[in-house]
């Protein structure tokens, strides 16, 4: 890229990001302002830990944004993750990933000793490729008392983790039909994906299980925090008791009935989100328009393309991500390029069967999934006012 395109890129990407910082990074909090007078109220009652009113105020809004029955507040993305899997037992089992995943993805499948098995996304979109693993499963597994088996391995293929990635919605209803044929069970990972759509019905409310993350970095933050939405009472009442560390309910005794686990959000954490999630409508709209912005802004360039949705879906626009057609345009110098201006866009998750503790697992072919990350960068994504 010459220097003259290059400057253009430049003030582009300047031009669409809306505010007047120097610095341009790719996922900011939004609203903190709004946040304060709820903070300051929760840090007065002395009811910062793991009750007061906040978790429930945070988990209603929740619940009334996904029309989720259930709703279990957990101190992380992670955590929520690791309770809906344990909750399917995949000890010895394998589970089908996104090669295209963040790490805790695949991370928390070996906290239960599972086995990561890497599946492949689409060309140009970072979602799982619903045609090749329909074509992998009949080509690499068989039945066996109703169970999906690895004709290589001879393993159990138990489970899939449907990575809703960087908000952009998986096809599940289409993923739950080939699922079922093969009697694979589905954990949504909506990370990134709160205020997703598909088919009008968010995200996470398919199956008996999805998961929400409140990172720093995500449309709505409680600084660490998650989210489990679940369809069954009694998947609920468990989940609520083991991450409560197994305390069984009572006054004053301090009694346990089962090896339990410390991920109950904070009340405070909860304060902190309460007010950004009562106003997610806005924010959604706010990074709707950010997003037709960069495709108006971009539609100029012959090499280069904003991701785009997929019919039927309704993506929060949490991170957009730019796809660069022109094999001459070496990814990682344009990033440094870009840092140097000030605008520090990254790329996309490194592929998880290219990470070294990872590499020796099943995995079909990836090669969508590693063309992806080569010829794509996240730009600045945050909706922040201008002064």
């Amino acid at each position: 890229m010459n220097n003259i395109l290059f400057e253009k890129l430049v003030k582009d990407i300047k031009s669409c990001s809306c505010h007047n910082k120097k610095d341009y990074y790719v996922h900011e909090p939004i609203g903190m302002q709004n946040c304060k007078k709820d903070v300051i109220d929760c840090i007065q009652s002395t009811y910062v830990s793991t009750s007061g009113k906040y978790l429930d105020k945070f988990k209603n809004e929740i619940k009334k944004l996904t029309k989720s029955n259930y709703v279990v507040l957990t101190n992380t993305g992670t955590s929520a993750l690791f309770m809906s899997l344990k909750m399917i037992d995949i000890k010895n089992t394998e589970i089908l990933i996104p090669s295209m995943t963040f790490v805790t993805t695949t991370n928390v499948v070996k906290y239960l000793d599972g086995i990561p098995h890497f599946i492949d996304c689409e060309k140009k979109y970072p979602t799982i490729d619903l045609m090749k693993l329909k074509n992998y499963l009949s080509d690499h597994c068989y039945m066996k008392s109703k169970k999906c088996i690895n004709k290589k391995t001879n393993k159990h293929i138990k489970g899939l983790i449907a990575v809703h990635a960087f908000g952009y919605p998986v096809d599940i209803p289409n993923l739950k039909k080939l699922c079922s044929k093969y009697n694979i069970e589905i954990i949504e990972d909506g990370a990134g994906a709160l205020g997703s759509y598909i088919n009008n019905k968010h995200i996470g409310t398919f199956n008996n299980f999805g998961i929400l993350s409140f990172n720093g970095n995500k449309i709505v933050t409680t600084g660490m925090g998650g989210a489990i939405l679940i369809k069954y009472k009694k998947d609920y009442l468990k989940i609520n008791h083991l991450i409560n560390v197994a305390k069984k309910p009572h006054d004053w005794k301090l009694e346990h009935n089962d090896i339990g686990y410390n991920f109950k959000m904070s009340n405070i954490n909860a304060s902190l989100g309460y007010r950004q999630l009562k106003n997610i409508k806005k924010t959604l709209k706010r990074k709707r328009n950010l997003h037709n912005t960069y495709l108006k802004k971009f539609i100029k360039y012959k090499f280069l393309d904003i991701m785009v949705k997929n019919n039927g879906s309704d993506p929060n626009y949490w991170l957009n991500n730019l796809i660069i057609n022109k094999r001459d345009i070496n990814i990682q110098t344009l990033i440094k390029k870009l840092h140097k201006n000030r605008i520090y866009v990254r790329e996309l998750w490194k592929p998880q069967h290219l990470l070294p503790m990872f590499k020796n697992y099943p995995k079909m072919n990836l090669s969508n999934s590693i063309n992806l990350w080569k010829t794509t960068i996240s730009l600045p994504s945050s909706y922040i006012e201008k002064n």
